[in-house]
């Protein structure tokens, strides 16, 4: 006979299902946690660029030709086409979703030491083929617009950027080498 002082009572179904509802979430959560520790590039390898690991490769980015320069009410306005050309298949691995890639005009004035201005972009996700961009006299889908009437006769600098976005872990921004001078 069991004593009236021990309590042999079962724990409710709710009780039970939070238990194992949080559990499998303790376990995802470490999951997702060691899988974004293995989309770092010491672990991942060079993957077949081991100057510049997980970086895509630039070949051209330059100015092809001005379209047109002139003041657009206080300010002056630049329209022009970029020849591009950059192979992103190394920035991909198992923990990428996808990039966005964006050209940045970059130009000083005496008013702004830094300014910069995208002029481009585009998204290249990992389902994508193909993951190159070639494009030959492509015009820019942003003007070129200076807070001024300062923008002739400035150096301007063509840089592409991209951020990856992964299935888990953190962002990451990257810069290319290849810089384009106007």
């Amino acid at each position: 006979l069991p004593s009236s002082s021990s309590s042999s009572t079962m724990h409710t179904v709710w009780v039970r299902l939070n238990a194992v509802v949080f559990f499998s979430l303790s376990v995802l959560l470490t999951l997702a946690l060691l899988a974004s520790f293995t989309s770092h590039p010491s672990i991942l390898g060079s993957n077949g660029n081991p100057s510049s690991p997980l970086s895509p490769s630039i070949k051209t980015l330059k100015l092809n030709s001005l379209r047109s320069l002139r003041p657009h009410g206080s300010v002056d306005r630049a329209l022009f086409s970029l020849d591009v050309t950059a192979d992103f298949n190394p920035a991909f691995h198992w923990n990428v979703k996808q990039l966005f890639v964006f050209i940045c005009a970059e130009f000083s004035t005496p008013s702004n030491p830094l300014n910069q201005v995208v002029l481009w972009d585009k998204i290249i996700e990992a389902k994508d083929v193909d993951k190159v961009i070639d494009e030959k006299n492509s015009i820019i889908k942003y003007s070129l617009i200076s807070q001024g009437t300062d923008l002739r006769g400035v150096e301007v600098e063509l840089k592409m950027y991209w951020d990856t976005m992964p299935i888990t872990s953190t962002m990451s921004m990257g810069v290319g080498d290849v810089v384009g001078k106007f």
